[in-house]
């Protein structure tokens, strides 16, 4: 094995192969992205068409390619498929790429492989239906334990106090915004994504992720606005945010996309490689 990771073609052709694998298991989190909302098993029944029900076949279901082939349109209704399944596809092979490159074949590669597609598949949830599901978030505070605990770039101590510093921070942040304005700012589910982020990061990564989500959120509010959409968090109710003003609901925006963006943006700061890696 170790002759293989020492040459530079091998290695290559191993990074290769896992884009490939990440574009596959991006097909997979298309599925769990749209089944996890409704409770449904994100293994069974096979793969359909949500509009006509036919049954997408495995040449139908090649990742990015099959979408091309089939020129966006599912082959029994013709209805329009959505980009948004390759342009997944494509991201989270891109990303696992990235993470080969970065971590190579180490037991921490498996936790950012995990961290990756945690953090994708809860942006897309959070932003279509407004829920952080807690199968996926709590699960990923316990994972980012373990990694402290076995992984070689962070401590268990350091991932503990990581997780307290981010759901902790961002529950006072909650409550001190609550005793000002009477009105909740933010979510239980980003208190739980934070804390998974700070397991994973630690704590002195947490400010400039807070920055960076919050900077490129009002930036997404700003270009909404003047695209002329108005509703951001159509499933998000007055109850919800505890206001009896309509106005207050327009103002919504849902966070965990822009936690979710800063948090990838973050575990690879510093580390970006993908070109260097296959022209040098």
């Amino acid at each position: 094995m170790e002759q293989i990771l020492s040459n530079p073609l091998a290695l290559k052709l191993i990074a290769v192969f896992v884009f490939l694998f990440g574009l596959c298991w991006g097909s997979f989190l298309n599925v769990c992205i749209y089944r996890i909302p409704i409770n449904k098993s994100v293994v069974f029944p096979p793969s359909s068409c949500p509009n006509c029900g036919h049954g997408i076949k495995w040449y139908e279901n090649i990742p990015v390619l099959s979408y091309l082939f089939l020129r966006g349109k599912c082959s029994g209704c013709k209805n329009p498929i959505s980009p948004i399944y390759p342009i997944i596809e494509f991201i989270v092979g891109f990303l696992f790429l990235q993470a080969f490159i970065v971590y190579g074949f180490t037991i921490d590669l498996l936790f950012i492989f995990f961290y990756i597609s945690a953090l994708v598949t809860i942006a897309m949830i959070d932003y279509q239906t407004q829920i952080v599901p807690d199968r996926i978030s709590v699960t990923g505070i316990v994972i980012s334990l373990l990694y402290g605990f076995i992984g070689s770039e962070m401590t268990f101590k350091s991932s503990l106090i990581g997780v307290l510093a981010g759901g902790g921070g961002l529950i006072l942040v909650i409550l001190v915004f609550y005793l000002i304005t009477k009105k909740i700012g933010m979510g239980g589910g980003d208190v739980k994504i934070l804390a998974m982020e700070g397991g994973f990061l630690g704590a002195a990564m947490l400010p400039a992720l807070l920055l960076l989500a919050a900077t490129s959120a009002i930036a997404a509010f700003f270009i909404a606005r003047a695209l002329g959409k108005k509703n951001l968090a159509p499933n998000v109710t007055k109850e919800d945010i505890m206001s009896s003003e309509e106005k207050d609901l327009e103002r919504v925006l849902p966070f965990g996309p822009f936690l979710a963006l800063a948090g990838i943006i973050l575990i690879f700061a510093d580390k970006a490689k993908v070109l260097s890696f296959f022209v040098f």
